[in-house]
Parts: C-alpha cells; structure tokens; sequence
C-alpha cells in the first residue's frame, strides 16, 4: 500500500514536471485553442462513438425534474428512479442494466467521484441528489467501455457532471407542492480583477413530506461556493466546494399482497422508523494550462461522507427474543458508512498536425483512496441498535494510468486506440462478523488484497457520404470493483469484475434543419452480475450476463420555438449458460419523449416515459410492472426578471411503481415470497416563482 502511494506521488510529480515546459511542435499549425472554451477535443480523448454527447445549458434548461437527480434523465437511455426515503441515492438503469445505485455507472460531480466501493449500502453507491438543476452548465456522458479515460464502474457508462462559474443575475427561486413540498433556492456570483476572478454561490433548502402515510420529513440542506480565476490567456484554475445534509422518514418497499389483502394502503408504511441521514461535503479543484499544441489538466479533490441508514424490506422474518424481544416482528437493519475520499489526476493531450495526418495524443493518471471508519451493518427495531452483523474498517487505494492515440489519416477517418491499467489494493480490519449460520464459528476477517487489470480499447468512425452522417465502430474491455469485504470470506469473490462491449452505429446531423438522429447496435458481457439482497440491503455477485441491444436516439428543434428530443432502448438481457437466464431488474425496453413549444414569453412543455416490464426472478415467472407516466409544464415570464411554472407530474394519475422486486417478507402471521414495490408519486401540482435581481 504505501508503496502504490510513493508510486503515485512521483507519477503526478513526475507529469507535473515533464509539462510543465510545454510541447512545442515547429512550423506547424493547428486550430486556436482557448482555455475559456469547452475544449471538445479533451472530452472526446478516449475515442468517439454514436453513444457519447454532452449536453449543454439550454439541454438541460427544459428539463423539468420531480426530484433533481430527475434531470440525469437528460441523458438519453437513463432512467432514474427511487426504492425508498428521498435522502438514499437514486436507482440508475441504463443498457438493460439494473445499476442498483451506480454499480456499472460511474458518476463525477464537479470533479469529484460520487461512486462508493465498499459502500454500506451497496457497491458503488452514488447520491446524487445535490445536484442543483438551476447551476448545470453541462453532462457528459459516455456509454459502454471504450474511453480510456474512464475506469471503475463505468462498464454501462459515465456521466461528468459540472456547474456554471457565473450567473448573469442572481437567482431567487421559492417552489410550491402538493404534499407538504416547500423549496427555496439562493444563487448569485460576483467577479472581481476585471472579470478574472468569479464567485459564484448558492444555497438550497428543501422540504418534503409526500403521499405516505407517515410523512417523510424530509429536509435537505446544499450549499455551492465556486471560485474561478483565469491566470492569463493559458491558465486558469477552480476550486469548488460543496456540501450537502439531508435526513428523512423513509416508506420502505411493501409486499403488493399486503395491499392487495387491505392490509396497508398502496402509500403505507409497515415500519413507520425508516428512514436515515446523510451528508457530504467536498472540495475539488482543477488547474488548466494551454501550451503551443498541448493541454494539461491537474485535479484534485476530498471528500467527507456519512450515512446512517434503517431500512426494513422484509417485516418480521426475524426471531428477535434472542436480543431481549420476543415477539417483536421486525427485521429493521441499519447501515452505517463513515468515510474520507481523496485524490486527483493529471491529464496531458499532445494536438498535432503531422505532414500526412491530424493526431491527438492523451495521457493521464488517476489516483484515489477511499479511507473507510466504518462501514458495519447492525440489527435495529426502531432506530435501536441491538446487535453488530458487521463492521469493517478499511482502506482501498486505486491508481490508473491510461493513453489514449487518436489519428486521422484521411478527412474521413478517425481511428483511436486506448489503453488503461488499474491496479487496487486494499488493508481491511474486520473488527467484527456475526457468521449467521450457528454451524460455522465467528471469524474475524482481517488482510490485504491487491489486483490489476489492463484494458484495451479502440474506436473508428467514418464519414463515407458528402453530408454529415458517420458511421462507429467501437470495441473495448472495462471492469467494475467488487466490495473489498467480500474479498475476505469463505467464498472469497473476485476483486475485479471484467467486463467487454463491442458497438456499431450511425449518426446524422443536419445542422440547417437542427436535426440529429444515430441509431447504436451495442453487445456488453460481464463476468459476474451484481444483484440485490432484500434481507441485506445490498448487492451480491451472481453469474456472468451478456446484453444485446437497439438504441435509437433522435432531437429535432426549429427556429419557431419548437423542440422535440427521444429515444428508444431495445435490450435482451440474460445470464449465460444457465436455464433460468432472466436478470432480476433488468429492463429490455424504454423510451422518453420531450416536447416544447414556445410562444413569447410563455413555454409549454411536455414529457412521456415508458420503462417496460422486467423479469424479477431468474427463471422469470413473476415479472414487473410497466410504468407510463407523463408530466406537464408551463412557464411564463412575467416580466424581464420575474417568472412562474407549474409543473403537473404524473399527469394521468397512473399507479406506477419506482421499482419492484420479488423477495421473502413476513406478513399475517406467515413468511412468504412475492413481489414488493414501492410507488411512484401520485399526480401533484407545484408551482415556482424565480425572481432574477
């Protein structure tokens, strides 16, 4: 460990001082770069496909989110959706992928990684819910593993989140709902030294109590300060801090039998005590130079995270008289995370116009280690804590170093070859383990592991016709980490996951007539799967799966006010050489259209979502719901700085589900197995006034 940490050191030192003199290519000429400009050629570094984009300001700005991690599902294929409280990270499902909450989708919020190995919660877990929709400034996402730049849990894809350094007026917003929802939003920036130097800050504050019949209680806190300065016409850093707190009564998913035989209503709760609290605050920074014909970018960042998690998925199938509670039907269990993140990256891209091609040339380093004190899992009954099922304490260190080589031999061609390497390592103390099985003694797991793994990628695209159409050609391998405890076991799983993707696919753009359109051929295999545990609360490895699938993706805006944008996701999801092949949770087929229309100063504004059903069982005899939902809204200026929206979520009233599973439950007096799920949100109305000053 202390070696990868030395190793690491010197690498960015190493970097930091070989750049540091610039690459200087003579009598040749390339196109100006900027520093204060979206730099296209360093986010498409890792190659170039039909499945990749970032979406800009004004993207982003129709978007009208329930939730603000809602606005996530600007990302055509993505589904966002939510188990339990409003305070827990988000369920993610992309490509036929049930991501649980970020397995397979590596998430980065202003620099920073949100994506928690070893997570008491399950691995990967990422919360997003601090992002503040008002201050996007852009998402990049990348999908499948074929971008060198991308490691951990970015097999199904990745999303780089960032915010704006300015506001052109500040910003009051105060919103209004049904369900006891109250928001209120303070942003503003300021700018000093002839606009070199911007500060930009904001503060949230939310309040939620829905539908259930146990209020949730929600309060969620955030605050934003963001400091940019640009050095000269080459330089320029920003250093970011966020934070975030939020606590909450949580409706844990309930047995559709339980409602079904008038036991509960559809929003009732079996344990009023869920529910958790959270927080998280960070600090990132980045500093960009621009050379002759080179860019180098140095990030960094720290992070401090808590959670304290009660849950109950499974009413009753406990004995609790062993801890002093005969007859109490409660199998309350309560997860606890407490870690510090840090790290950073150096990346160098090389732009040159060699005598017979263009080339682009990216190297990088990324270096993290996630300090974890602890993360336990413990039996509760009412936020009490009774016993200890497990505690670790551990330290996991990740280094990655990647090249990427992008060529254009001919006008029409691109070709890009990518190689990352990773390695892990990993000090675990297991301070305690309550082996369930009374056959079988304690252990104490205690050790460290280590692994590694090289990933090649390779990306072409061609432009074959005279107008802008090209076609994509992409292959690669990726992994995602399994959680280091699992590591020290009787049945030891394996520290990396490998997984591969190939792709071919199409993309049109006529920038006349604002229309864009791709359709994406994609295959991904993963070693082992990563599924849900409902008496657990988290995730456990299962077999190897392949996904075959249709991504059709198009947008469409005109000069009178009109946009319309969609997608279409076709997947075919299975375990391999096995009978029952059907993956719990993974969803074959999805779509989303998003409508708007403008007239002056009012904008109308509509959005359809369809996820289709899904297999809850392996061998696929009890299957989901489909969910049909449809929002609407209205925006209309009242004058320069004064607007209002109303917004109706679930327009219809369907009685969707944000997610279903089928596990044991303990119900009437009898244990069981069946489906549970927890509700979407009934139809509600909330109106937002935002005052620009």
């Amino acid at each position: 460990m202390k070696t990868k940490s030395v190793l690491a050191v010197c690498c960015l030192l190493i970097f930091g001082s070989a750049w540091s003199h610039g690459i200087h290519f003579d009598n040749q000429e390339l196109d100006e770069i900027s520093v204060t400009e979206n730099i296209e050629a360093v986010h498409t570094l890792g190659g170039i496909t039909s499945s990749q984009g970032i979406l800009g300001q004004q993207r982003l700005a129709n978007q009208n989110p329930a939730r603000s991690s809602d606005v996530l599902e600007a990302v055509p294929g993505l589904n966002v959706t939510q188990h339990s409280g409003g305070g827990k990270a988000n369920q993610y499902f992309l490509r036929g992928f049930s991501l649980d909450h970020g397995t397979d989708l590596s998430i980065n919020f202003l620099g920073a990684p949100l994506n928690l190995p070893g997570h008491a919660h399950g691995q990967g877990y990422a919360d997003s819910n601090m992002i503040i929709p008002e201050l996007l400034s852009r998402i990049e996402y990348r999908k499948g593993p074929y971008f060198a730049q991308d490691g951990d849990f970015s097999s199904a894809g990745s999303l780089n989140i960032d915010y704006v350094s300015e506001l052109k007026k500040g910003l009051a917003s105060l919103s209004v709902g049904e369900f006891g929802y109250r928001r209120g939003l303070l942003a503003n920036s300021t700018t000093w030294n002839d606009e070199q130097t911007k500060l930009l800050y904001a503060l949230e504050v939310t309040e939620n109590d829905g539908p259930w019949e146990v209020a949730e209680n929600q309060y969620k806190y955030n605050m934003l300060l963001k400091l940019s300065h640009q050095i000269d016409a080459s330089k320029k850093f920003e250093v970011q801090y966020s934070g975030y707190e939020s606590q909450w009564t949580s409706t844990d998913h309930i047995p559709v039998e339980a409602v079904e035989r008038g036991l509960v209503n559809r929003f009732g709760s079996l344990d009023p005590t869920a529910g958790g609290f959270t927080q998280r605050h960070a600090v990132s920074g980045n500093f960009t130079t621009v050379w002759d014909q080179s860019i180098t970018q140095v990030r960094a960042f720290l992070a401090d995270y808590k959670l304290d998690l009660f849950s109950d998925f499974t009413y009753g199938l406990r004995d609790n008289s062993v801890f002093g509670r005969p007859g109490v039907r409660s199998d309350q269990f309560n997860q606890f995370d407490s870690r510090t993140t840090y790290g950073g990256g150096v990346t160098h891209t090389i732009f040159e116009n060699l005598t017979f091609m263009r080339s682009q040339l990216a190297m990088g380093l990324d270096y993290r280690v996630d300090d974890v004190n602890p993360a336990g899992l413990y039996e509760s009954i009412a936020r009490e804590r009774l016993a200890t099922r497990n505690q670790d304490t551990f330290e996991q260190q990740n280094l990655g170093l990647f090249v990427s080589q992008q060529l254009q031999p001919v006008p029409w061609l691109k070709l890009t070859g990518g190689l990352r390497y990773d390695s892990f390592d990993v000090d675990l103390n297991g301070e305690f383990d309550d082996d369930e099985d009374p056959g079988t003694p304690n252990t104490q797991r205690s050790g460290s592991r280590s692994d590694s793994q090289v990933s090649p990628k390779f990306t072409a695209s061609v432009k074959p016709f005279a107008h802008n159409t090209e076609l994509f050609f992409a292959v690669g391998r990726g992994f995602h980490s399994n959680d280091p405890r699992g590591l020290f076991t009787a049945n030891p799983v394996d520290y990396l996951v490998k997984t591969k993707g190939s792709e071919l696919g199409i993309k049109s753009t006529n920038a006349s007539k604002n229309l864009s359109a791709s359709a994406t051929l994609f295959q991904l295999e993963s070693d082992s799967e990563l599924v849900f545990v409902g008496d657990a609360g988290t995730t456990e490895p299962n077999g190897a799966t392949k996904r075959n699938g249709l991504e059709l993706i198009a947008s469409y805006f005109n000069k009178t006010g009109f946009e319309i944008d969609g997608f279409v996701t076709l997947v075919d999801a299975r375990f391999v050489n096995v009978t029952d092949n059907g993956i719990p949770n993974a969803i074959e087929e999805s779509a989303a259209v998003s409508l708007s229309q403008t007239w002056g100063d009012l904008k109308l504004g509509y959005k359809f979502k369809y996820v289709g059903s899904a297999p809850l069982t392996e061998d696929r005899s009890i299957q989901s719901d489909s969910v049909i939902n449809s929002d609407l809204f209205a925006n209309f200026r009242l004058n320069k700085d004064l607007s209002l929206n109303l917004s109706i979520f679930n327009l219809f009233d369907r009685e969707n589900s944000d997610i279903q599973y089928a596990q044991e439950y303990f119900l009437a007096g009898n244990a069981a197995f069946g489906k549970t799920f927890h509700p979407a949100l009934p139809r509600h109305i909330r109106l937002t006034a935002s005052l620009q000053f």
